[in-house]
């Protein structure tokens, strides 16, 4: 991937606009392959997935690499439990095997990170519906997971979390995704 020098750098008098124009006119001189708009994440990956291919690209964005949405990002490199409740399983699959291959190949930027998933009397989820959905997460990670999820009493509950509202609880699961330094996973990304 080419990142062209910041023309101007250093002299005085130019501005903004006369370094912006010399850096359009480096671009427009170097034929490129592939032009990707955009420095999020996604234009950051697709960026780097073509210059790995041997592609000539030339990646662009109007402010700072990762400032756009990906700044905004929850930060949560999930496995998709969410997507069990609608039995989406494929999609299940596919994000726990990209959050595997993130932990592996950035552990630096990427790390676990324990939920506990509390149940309450009055919940629309049951204690045993938890517990089966655990279970078939963990089978669907083919028990790759960051780590297999452990089914808690309230016991367990209030000490992981002794802030949580006792009346009702009837126990619940410690389950673990992952959390990334989003900034920096985007310009890692763009290397």
């Amino acid at each position: 991937m080419t990142v062209p020098d910041k023309p101007g750098a250093g002299q005085q008098g130019h501005g903004r606009w006369s370094s912006e124009r010399a850096t359009l006119q480096q671009l427009a001189a170097q034929p490129a392959d592939i032009l990707v708009i955009g420095g999020g994440i996604t234009g950051a990956g697709i960026a780097r997935d073509a210059a790995m291919r041997g592609l000539h690209t030339v990646l662009v964005e109007k402010s700072d690499l990762g400032a756009g949405t990906s700044s905004r990002s929850s930060r949560l490199i999930h496995g998709g439990l969410r997507y069990l409740e609608t039995g989406d399983f494929r999609l299940v699959l596919e994000a726990n095997r990209e959050r595997r291959v993130l932990l592996r190949i950035a552990p630096h930027l990427v790390w676990p990170l324990p939920f506990v998933f509390p149940l309450h009397r009055g919940d629309r989820i049951s204690l045993w519906r938890l517990a089966a959905g655990m279970w078939l997460y963990d089978l669907l990670a083919m028990f790759r997971n960051v780590r297999t999820h452990r089914m808690l009493g309230k016991r367990g509950v209030l000490e992981a979390e002794p802030m949580l509202r006792e009346r009702g609880l009837l126990g619940g699961a410690r389950f673990y995704d992952a959390q990334c330094d989003d900034a920096r996973l985007v310009l890692a990304t763009a290397r």
